[in-house]
């Protein structure tokens, strides 16, 4: 398949009238949603607003493109300058080498920093329950002290920029961090779905050089890594994504089409970059030196679980301080589910990933 030609956020006027549609038939989804609750087993242990919520990422996963959803939500600061006010954070954006900004949601010079790169299949901006996620680990963490600075970042998304000038940028954030006074094992990187390949991918590359990126060599060992829900494949051919595809918060048509735009665009000799679940046997040998330690989440109910199974046992073959969270009944960053649902309640995640941050990090 040719790659497409189009401009980020680009939409046709028909494109423009399905975004008019899905709106309209989003209440009778939800609506339909709930009344199937109390038959439907994965749905049957969720509360009405989270099951209402899945229905509404359910729905536009499947029924609009890249490029609608582009068009909707502009850019990643777009959405960190309309989500900083709800939640009284002071914006600060900094502009960094290769073109990326990070986004600040605490002063900038704490001993450490936890820096989050957002999912979106390298396509789609960040998400305001996504920010929400990592502002809410912060406090966590420096409930004993303010000991902890969080920045995100915004790095280019296809079709505006070509692979791999993500993983430029997100070298150059850890480069910017280093350079501003951080200790590399006082930078905490996380990510989710695609974030977190990005991450893999920034590992990938001292190990084994990808072309087009300047080299980068560590001066010292990382801090702890989380990957929520890593994007562990491009390529929907693993059974997980058949037999989830009832249970997943994101459809299967979503997947599909996230591998139609991206999947051209990567070049042949390095879509192993891309899809870490299928590397080559030893591929993470040396892992261990690059990071302290890493946390994988995978919902048993996500169309990626099959390959996110198969990368973190692949990684943790290569780094023994590798641990797995299998959520039943989980879907695509189940950690975030009661955000996503707007819960009264945020429920025990961001305090269980900040409780096994610090104990890198003592």
């Amino acid at each position: 398949m040719a790659p497409s030609t189009r401009a980020y956020g680009q939409i046709t006027g028909l494109e423009t009238l399905g975004l008019f549609g899905a709106l309209l038939v989003l209440p009778f989804a939800q609506a339909l949603r709930l009344l199937r609750k109390p038959f439907v087993q994965h749905d049957k242990v969720r509360t009405w607003r989270r099951v209402k919520a899945d229905a509404v990422v359910g729905l536009f996963s499947a029924s609009l493109n890249a490029y609608q959803i582009q068009f909707v939500d502009k850019s990643s600061q777009k959405v960190y300058e309309k989500w900083a006010p709800t939640v009284g954070v002071k914006q600060d954006v900094e502009a960094i080498e290769e073109g990326a900004q990070l986004l600040w949601v605490t002063p900038r010079k704490r001993k450490r920093v936890v820096l989050y790169v957002h999912g979106g299949g390298y396509v789609l901006p960040a998400v305001p329950f996504g920010y929400t996620y990592w502002k809410l680990v912060g406090d966590e963490l420096n409930k004993g002290g303010e000991d902890y600075s969080v920045a995100f970042l915004e790095y280019g998304l296809i079709p505006k920029v070509e692979f791999p000038t993500f993983v430029k940028q997100a070298i150059a954030s850890i480069k910017h961090l280093i350079a501003s006074g951080y200790q590399p094992e006082d930078i905490l990187l996380t990510g989710d779905s695609a974030g977190a390949t990005i991450i893999i991918l920034v590992l990938e590359h001292i190990l084994h050089p990808i072309p087009g990126v300047p080299e980068f060599l560590l001066p010292s060992q990382l801090g702890p890594a989380v990957f929520i829900s890593p994007y562990a494949v491009l390529k929907v051919e693993s059974p997980s994504f058949f037999s989830n595809a009832k249970t997943d918060i994101f459809s299967l048509a979503f997947f599909q089409h996230l591998e139609q735009v991206v999947v051209p665009l990567i070049p042949k000799d390095q879509l192993v970059y891309l899809q870490p679940s299928r590397a080559p046997k030893g591929w993470f040998d040396g892992v261990d030196k690059l990071v302290s330690r890493v946390l994988i989440t995978v919902g048993e109910g996500e169309c990626l679980k099959d390959d996110i199974d198969s990368f973190s046992k692949a990684f943790s073959a290569a780094h023994r301080q590798t641990t797995l969270f299998s959520i039943p009944n989980g879907t695509h960053n189940e950690p975030y589910g009661t955000l996503v649902a707007a819960e009264p309640e945020v429920g025990e995640w961001p305090s269980k990933v900040a409780k096994w941050l610090v104990e890198g990090t003592a």
